[in-house]
């Protein structure tokens, strides 16, 4: 019994060994050549915002990256929202592995009309060229219950935001600095924020994304423009509510969730553009 055990273990071993890690590697699928990824990159007449995709390599999966957005799809049909070059970029999944191919660069003639279709992007950005709010002092913040917009009159479907004068403490009357909105090539979103003095500007830039449904905005590294003392009433000054919004006037609102502020509603500052 031990002999036959023995060989066993024995042929078990050399079996292992025929079956060597150099040997499993040759049996593998080899990455497919760069040179044989086809594909092809196409757009829309009188409609170049519209871009088509289509992969031309057999067996594989391919992997689209366009700037605004990815895709597996063998062929696919994309929209561009920004005028300008953008680069496509195409590469593959394999049997054999990852393969990253080549990229084409493309012009697009304009922003997109019809996804900026709603005269609320140029309200608030004035497209390329871009906005610059302020606040705006004669009526600079205001509280909202969060049924405001829904105006149902319910207990939180009120607010209070008073006028200026005669209501000077609810901040300073200083240069409180500026924000601007933009699509030139991207959402972009720069606030240039003063301290309690009006003074030492502190500058960020980030992206922004508008969901006009929804009545938001949100901020994706900065926050929002504010006045007076009340930076510590919320904990969230990137994800914006739009209270109103027309080509002279906009009003956005925090979520007040500070405890010792008082009841959870909206910090609503109000801005006009820049002169």
């Amino acid at each position: 019994m031990n002999i036959l055990k023995l060989s066993c273990l024995t042929a078990f071993i050399i079996s292992l060994a025929a079956c060597s890690p150099t040997q499993m590697r040759v049996n593998e699928s080899a990455p497919i050549d760069k040179s044989k990824l086809k594909f092809s990159v196409s757009q829309q007449q009188g409609y170049d915002n519209k871009v088509f995709l289509l992969s031309q390599t057999p067996d594989v999966i391919p992997y689209w990256n366009y700037g605004v957005g990815t895709s597996t799809n063998v062929a696919d049909t994309v929209i561009l929202p920004f005028g300008g070059q953008h680069t496509i970029k195409y590469s593959v999944n394999s049997a054999g592995g990852f393969v990253a191919g080549d990229s084409v660069n493309i012009q697009v003639t304009q922003n997109d009309p019809v996804y900026f279709s709603d005269p609320r992007w140029a309200m608030l950005t004035n497209g390329e060229a871009g906005k610059t709010w302020v606040l705006d002092m004669t009526q600079p913040i205001g509280w909202y219950g969060l049924d405001y917009l829904k105006h149902n009159g319910s207990a939180d479907d009120w607010n209070y935001h008073p006028g200026y004068v005669g209501n000077e403490w609810v901040m300073p009357n200083l240069y409180w600095g500026k924000m601007t909105f933009d699509l030139n090539g991207d959402f972009h979103y720069s606030v240039t924020q003063n301290d309690q003095t009006g003074a030492n500007p502190q500058t960020c830039n980030c992206g922004f994304v508008v969901n006009f449904a929804a009545g938001t905005v949100k901020l994706s590294g900065c926050g929002l423009l504010y006045g007076g003392n009340y930076f510590n009433n919320a904990s969230n000054w990137s994800s914006l509510t739009i209270l109103d919004l027309s080509a002279t006037s906009m009003t956005l609102g925090v979520v007040r969730d500070n405890p010792a502020a008082g009841g959870i509603c909206w910090i609503g500052y109000t801005f006009k553009p820049q002169p």
